[in-house]
């Protein structure tokens, strides 16, 4: 496979991966809770990493907790947007305006994980990335499959 394949595949895989877990919203998985916590070390074992690189993945890793909003931060904006459904009438200006800012932070947030999925991506050896992908591919047929069984 060629290298520029084995690399699209990896990173694909790896936003899809991810993708699926951040569903569960921004308050989740920042503080060592949630799916997405263990998501990376998860994915990443079995690929033989040396101390070095899990020393450098997890310094990454910390690195993008610290820049990633805690529950606490994420809840005023959840109950602004209570208080607005609630009240005697609808302002859909200012539930606009709560949304967009919401999609942004989503929108920030989906670019952090890709940054982070990318610096974890140049640690990784050539075999590495390749056992990855394949590893990725199996996991996306597994998850389409368990989704055509519920449909």
């Amino acid at each position: 496979m060629k290298h520029s394949t084995v690399i699209a595949l990896l990173i694909s895989g790896l936003l899809a991966t991810t993708s699926i877990s951040s569903f569960a919203g921004p308050e989740r998985g920042h503080e060592g809770h949630g799916p997405a916590a263990g998501l990376h070390m998860k994915a990443l074992k079995g690929l033989d990493l040396t101390d070095a690189q899990k020393e450098q993945i997890k310094t990454l890793m910390e690195q993008h907790r610290a820049t990633m909003p805690k529950r606490d931060e994420v809840k005023p904006e959840m109950d602004q947007l209570k208080a607005l459904v609630q009240a005697d009438t609808f302002d859909e200006a200012a539930v606009r305006a709560l949304l967009e800012s919401k999609q942004k932070d989503r929108l920030d947030h989906e670019v952090a994980r890709a940054k982070l999925q990318f610096e974890i991506n140049k640690v990784l050896t050539v075999e590495q990335k390749a056992k990855l992908a394949e590893r990725q591919q199996k996991w996306q047929e597994k998850a389409k499959a368990r989704a055509e069984a519920k449909s």
